[in-house]
């Protein structure tokens, strides 16, 4: 998660912008050791990360490295220089810091140093910054009085300096020799070259190698450098909040992933136990059956044999064994007719503990699913969270190091690494300024109710319940062509407005607008019929047959899509190559497209379009008219051969398998093409006919099992239907039938037996 070390922001943004005497007395041992060997910095190299390193520590980094490199300690790529190690800028402001440092630490403990006058071993009481030496209490005194050292005597740095505490930075800075020419090093450099990265060069320069470039007064460029590195400090400074947000965001996501599945585990084993009650209720029911049967049975053959004794004694002794006989028999039979019922009762209760197991697979297939669904968002904020850890080192990074050259005043040291500052701060600044809109839909956990397995069977309404007319499919030129429900009870409707444009409408169930979308659509493709699933509570999948992939967000009305034209590149046909029918794996999040006559493919994405695989189907499928994820197999309505039929859906193979054919309708001997399919809670499967292609016949919709391998209604429904699916309400579940262009729903109702 976020560390802890965001909250110091603020308070370190603000030191940056006061100077102080010496700051680098404050600052911590590490911050003058190179991270590699862990010593102090010797001939520290810059990069344009701003991390530093010994330059015989990076150069082993180097060797074997090709154009770029990864910084040791931020892992940015770095460009490496023509001229390898000695192409990166060497730290001077860190060497003057070193220098520095050492100093003081030599004056505070009294250190014992040879003399650079007499040679010998003493006390220091001054340093000169030209000899570059330590000088004992005469030399010093010879090097303030005699005219040879008159040069020398504005760079001694005396005890009493450091004693008194009255040396500031800008004091230090006046201290050090100016820096000789980059190209004439006899001589002393007098102007700065801003032509060059601002070099250092003398007067010779000027007629010579940097003849024509910009030169100008060290101090002015400095004070220029200073100034700008302190506006994009405080533009940085503006966009801190910017990282708190995306913080907050993520603790509110984290918190919405824990509560969502927490929430449904706590609803699946309320409807787990509440199915598991019924079904186990129903078991003893048939057990109390049976012992009533063999009660009533065993009774009712007490009394037979008691009266065939009676009749028996009655009757001579030579009919007596023709009486055992049929007391033989009648037990014979009764004994039968008891294993009879035992094995009903039997098989009927081996159904019962099926079903119980089957829902035991699904609780537990459910449980491990969203569990899968909770470790993929956190693991997505995780990443937010490191990326935001990153921007807080890199951030600490540059605070640290622009408020130390900001206090040094050092001129040349300031015109030489503030640029290098303000480049790495620029695109630390782009960073923290991006949006992430994903943030908030990480907490989209697809939390779909239990199957209801104890349903033995659902019975559709004999006639319609309600006619829904849908103003905005009445208008001129829309087609509908697709519908699913939403997990907040609304409808999603999909289709075609124009030659060049399709649409996604969320409505009500009374068919009101809530909201519209009109997608502009690749011209020259016909009309672009849209389709669409269902993905999650508030997300749709939609394909369009101009061959767009997208996911409508029914919360905040975005819409992004995703061209798969180039999937067909391979396909050898003279056929027209569109994306025509689209279901969804919701547990997984696994977006399915059909494709038309002869592509004989499916295509399979993940919620962010990421291709997964193209899955062939078996030849006798011709065209992928609607299709539907059932139970780990797929359901395919087959235009072309006028059948429906289930096959194998394995995403780590690239071919399906044919698992049967579904039963076809034979009503009025007419060929009927299946249009549209889709499947209630109990697993029943319902599918649209229609004796006409495109739905624009006479219609009918039929019933199937759980495993649809079996037939069990068929009801005439209005004709010119084109699609249909089920939604949730207070008064249980619905069967919308929608039409293709009337702008009406037909609703049925479901009834569980």
């Amino acid at each position: 998660m976020v560390r802890k070390d965001v909250l110091l922001w603020s308070a370190q943004i603000s030191e940056t912008k006061m100077a102080c005497p010496s700051p680098w007395k404050d600052m911590a041992d590490a911050f003058f050791e190179c991270s590699i060997c862990l010593d102090l910095f010797k001939e520290p190299k810059l990069l344009p990360c701003l991390h530093r390193f010994c330059k015989q520590c990076l150069e082993p980094i180097l060797e074997g490295q090709a154009g770029t490199f990864e910084c040791p300690l931020c892992k940015d790529v770095c460009k490496i220089p023509n001229d390898r190690i000695d192409g990166f800028k060497t730290d001077f402001h860190m060497k003057s810091m070193l220098q520095f440092v050492q100093l003081q630490k030599t004056f505070e403990n009294n250190e014992e140093r040879e003399c650079i006058g007499c040679e010998e071993k003493l006390k220091v009481t001054a340093y000169c910054f030209i000899c570059k030496e330590f000088l004992c209490v005469q030399c010093y005194q010879f090097h303030l009085t005699k005219k040879i050292f008159v040069k020398h005597q504005k760079h001694v740095l005396a005890l009493n300096d450091l004693e008194g505490k009255s040396l500031t930075q800008e004091k230090l800075a006046s201290l050090m020799e100016v820096p000789r020419c980059h190209i004439h090093p006899e001589h002393m450099a007098q102007l700065c070259c801003c032509t060059c990265g601002n070099l250092p060069v003398c007067v010779t320069c000027t007629y010579d190698e940097h003849k024509g470039h910009e030169l100008r007064d060290v101090r002015k460029v400095a004070n220029d450098e200073r100034e700008h590195l302190k506006e994009i400090l405080e533009e940085l400074v503006k966009r801190k909040d910017t990282v708190f947000n995306i913080v907050d965001k993520i603790k509110r996501v984290n918190n919405d992933v824990l509560s969502i599945v927490a929430e449904t585990k706590v609803k699946w084993k309320t409807q787990y136990e509440d199915q598991t009650r019924k079904l186990r209720n129903k078991k003893e029911e048939e057990n109390r059956e049976f012992d009533r049967f063999k009660t009533v049975l065993e009774e009712s053959t007490r009394h037979k044999i008691r009266e065939l004794e009676t009749e028996m004694e009655e009757k001579i002794r030579k009919i007596r064994d023709e009486y055992d006989r049929m007391i033989k028999i009648k037990i014979r039979q009764s004994k039968k007719k008891e294993d009879t019922k035992r094995n009903e009762i039997e098989n009927r209760e081996l159904k019962i503990d099926e079903t119980i197991n089957r829902l035991d697979a699904v609780m537990n297939e459910r449980n491990k699913t969203i569990e899968e669904q909770q470790q993929r968002k956190l693991r997505e904020t995780q990443n937010l969270s490191d990326l935001c850890n990153q921007w807080v080192n890199k951030f600490e990074n540059v605070s640290t190091i622009s408020s130390s050259v900001l206090e040094s005043y050092n001129h040349w040291t300031d015109t030489q690494c503030i640029p290098d500052i303000r480049a790495a701060i620029e695109p630390l600044v782009e960073d923290i300024m991006k949006d992430f809109p994903e943030i908030e839909s990480l907490s989209d956990i697809t939390m779909d109710d239990l199957p209801i397995l104890c349903i033995d069977s659902v019975h559709i309404s004999d006639n319609v319940e309600s006619v829904v007319d849908v103003d905005v499919i009445k208008a001129k030129w829309f087609w509908l062509t697709g519908i699913t429900s939403t997990g907040s009870g609304n409808i999603v409707i999909s289709g075609s407005l124009l030659l060049d444009q399709s649409f996604i409408t969320v409505i009500n169930r009374q068919g009101h607008q809530i909201s519209h979308n009109k997608i502009d659509c690749k011209r020259g493709s016909g009309f672009p019929f849209r389709y669409c699933a269902a993905l999650s509570r508030d997300k749709i999948a939609s394909v369009c047959e101009s061959n767009q992939v997208g996911v409508y967000n029914i919360q905040d009305g975005s819409f992004t899509q995703n061209n798969i034209t180039s999937l067909f590149d391979d396909i050898n046909t003279v056929d027209s190559k569109n994306a025509t029918c689209i279901t969804t794996d919701t547990l997984r999040g696994h977006i399915i497209v059909g494709t038309s006559r002869n592509s004989g493919l499916l295509f399979i994405f993940d919620e962010e379009f990421n291709f997964i695989r193209a899955l062939k189907l078996p030849e006798v499928i011709k065209w992928s008219r609607d299709i539907l994820y059932h139970k780990g197999i797929l359901l395919i309505c087959d235009e072309e051969s006028r059948c429906a039929y289930a096959v194998t859906l394995d995403t780590s193979k690239t071919e399906a398998e044919l698992l049967y054919e579904l039963p076809k309708p034979d009503i009025d001997g007419l060929t009927w093409y299946p249009s549209s399919i889709c499947k209630d809670r109990a697993g029943f499967v319902y599918i649209l006919w229609s004796d006409r292609q495109l739905g624009s016949g006479n219609d009918m919709i039929t019933q199937y099992s759980q495993d649809g391998q079996q037939l069990l209604t068929t009801k005439r429904t209005e004709d010119r239907v084109g699609c249909m699916t089920t939604l949730m309400t207070e008064e249980g579940e619905k069967l919308l039938v929608a039409t293709s262009y009337a702008g009406k729903m037909f609703c049925y109702g479901l009834m569980p037996e």
